[in-house]
């Protein structure tokens, strides 16, 4: 598991995607990233109905995995009660924290100063990718092929 995808971002990654997300969709449609979501992303992905069917296929195919609810909002709540972020995502940064996730698909400014702060996200610090040529972040993070 290597990637959270945004709400905000993924009509960039699918069904077309834009020059700076084409990677992003290559990576998980050919079995090279695996990006997760549970909490209150899933929610939101389930809102957001034009997507359930490219869930549905990344879920089948082993490119999206689902955290369990319960954790992420258990964190999600520990974070809410700490403070200290910018944005109103503290659900994507328990996500990350539960997972183990360090990179971070958005276009959310306030959410990108949130995941890359240290003192929210560490141990390995997160990084965010925002256009094409932050690539290197996805070799960086999702560095082996799962066939």
């Amino acid at each position: 598991m290597c990637l959270i995808l945004d709400v905000n971002i993924l009509h960039e990654v699918f069904p077309s995607p834009s020059a700076d997300h084409v990677a992003v969709n290559k990576a998980l449609t050919n079995l090279r990233a695996t990006m997760v979501y549970g909490g209150e992303l899933r929610r939101e992905y389930q809102r957001a109905g034009w997507f359930r069917p490219f869930l549905r296929r990344l879920d089948q195919q082993g490119s999206a995995k689902v955290v369990p609810d319960q954790e992420v909002d258990a964190q999600t709540e520990e974070i809410r009660l700490a403070g200290g972020y910018r944005s109103d995502d503290p659900h994507i940064l328990a996500l990350a924290i539960v997972a183990k996730v360090r990179l971070l698909c958005t276009d959310d400014d306030n959410l990108s100063t949130d995941f890359k702060d240290r003192q929210l996200i560490n141990n390995p610090r997160g990084n965010v990718y925002r256009r094409a040529s932050h690539e290197h972040l996805l070799r960086k993070h999702c560095p082996m092929s799962r066939r």
